[in-house]
């Protein structure tokens, strides 16, 4: 099948899961925010970010190893590795969360019990996250596409059905963790249908493991970077402003995730097929008309949200928040350097260069730190909004800088002479 074709179809179905990941999770927002009440909701908050935080730094960049592995070599032997590293990371950061969940100030002794149920959820996580990596490594989109919506679908039904007005959140976490369980057979069965022989070379190996960490720590760093580099502008919003501009830019920051699901969905898709031929010297060359796609679609996007971030807030949000109009202009056009620095991040990745992503991304930390520090004060949220969107920028050019040097490199190693040589013969 042609690439072009192949790459289309999977960014199709990738869509259609996360378009319905989306509206399963705006389900249960609804639901939640009525049944369990201003407090419990803001509990099940607190609760569902630990986890997302706890999964982030347990998984420790090995999924992205392992669909660059699978997807180059159709080598599925480190998979046992990854899921015995991942099991071993979620063992700690639970033992972390039972050791020392009594000291997290203004916590109800509810919310810790339920805090304490759900961080298990990261065992079965462990499985699921190595499971759907082994789809997507091997390009088997359309069944990810199916197991990504299998939770989503199971919470909402669930919740649904069981949690009512009055439930306590610690019912509501063993059900969540209940699900995550539910999800991670699923995934198991999937691959098992899927790879003949899927788990029967599944042994431990502390060498493997102690191996698997080394590679994927620089990869680990990106990933933590990263959640930094989105979250840093909620923190120093909450220090330097109040709680309501942290919510106004949060609504912003919503329409924006949203505006981004066809490029996550493409994204998806393309990390695995750029791995799949990365013997190529240049992935950017093989995908350049996928890239001028994406930023033609960053662009009419950034252009079609400035003009109705109007209608979209008031509708979605209500007229409380029509101070997030201004902001979400503003990071309309955070999509068009997100596509940039996304593209040339897997790009990196591919090429095993992950040095050159985490001192960029470093250095778009400082950039956006000394910007936040200058413009939250005076200008508050729509400060921090030019500040994201001057940093994104600031990253982009960074990125297409260190590419077409990184490129001009490699064309002169390619050369039998060197184009350096080359260029020293020209007249004048």
């Amino acid at each position: 099948m042609n690439l072009l074709v192949r790459l289309t179809r999977n960014s199709l179905w990738l869509l259609i899961a996360r378009v319905g990941t989306q509206g399963s999770m705006v389900i249960i927002t609804y639901i939640l925010a009525r049944r369990l009440g201003i407090v419990g909701f803001g509990e099940y908050g607190f609760i569902a970010s630990a986890i997302v935080i706890g999964n982030t730094l347990t998984s420790f960049g090995s999924d992205m190893y392992l669909i660059r592995e699978i997807a180059a070599e159709s080598d599925f032997s480190k998979m046992p590795s990854v899921l015995f590293l991942q099991l071993a990371l979620s063992c700690l950061f639970i033992g972390f969360i039972l050791l020392f969940i009594q000291y997290l100030p203004n916590q109800s002794a509810g919310s810790n019990a339920a805090l304490k149920i759900y961080s298990f959820a990261l065992i079965p996580l462990a499985f699921f996250t190595v499971t759907t990596s082994a789809l997507r490594g091997s390009q088997k989109m359309i069944s990810y596409a199916w197991l990504s919506l299998v939770i989503p679908i199971l919470q909402v039904v669930s919740i649904s059905i069981f949690i009512q007005r009055g439930t306590s959140v610690v019912t509501l976490a063993t059900l969540l963790l209940f699900i995550q369980t539910l999800g991670a057979m699923f995934g198991v069965i999937f691959c098992s249908t899927i790879f003949p022989r899927f788990w029967m070379d599944l042994r431990f190996s502390l060498n493997g493991i102690i191996h698997i960490f080394i590679a994927c720590l620089p990869i680990a760093m990106i990933a933590i970077l990263g959640v930094i580099y989105q979250k840093l502008n909620f923190a120093m919003l909450s220090f330097f402003g109040n709680a309501s501009m942290v919510g106004i830019f949060s609504a912003a920051a919503r329409v924006l995730e949203a505006a981004r699901m066809g490029h996550f969905a493409v994204f998806t898709a393309l990390f695995p097929a750029m791995a799949s031929i990365r013997s190529g010297k240049d992935p950017v060359k093989d995908f350049r008309f996928s890239w001028f796609l994406l930023l033609v679609m960053a662009v009419i996007g950034s252009v079609l949200i400035f003009f109705l971030a109007k209608p979209v807030v008031i509708i979605f949000f209500g007229t409380d928040y029509q101070l997030s109009i201004p902001v979400l202009q503003i990071l309309a056009f955070t999509l068009i350097p997100y596509t940039i620095n996304t593209f040339l991040t897997l790009a990196f990745l591919v090429k095993n260069k992950e040095m050159i992503v985490i001192l960029i991304l470093l250095a778009s930390l400082v950039i956006l730190f000394l910007l936040n520090l200058s413009l939250i004060p005076l200008a508050g949220q729509i400060g921090a909004g030019w500040a994201f969107l001057f940093s994104e920028i600031a990253q982009a050019v960074l990125f297409l800088i260190v590419w077409m040097i990184d490129l001009f490199r490699q064309s002169d190693a390619d050369h039998s002479k060197g184009v350096l040589y080359e260029l020293s013969d020209l007249p004048g």
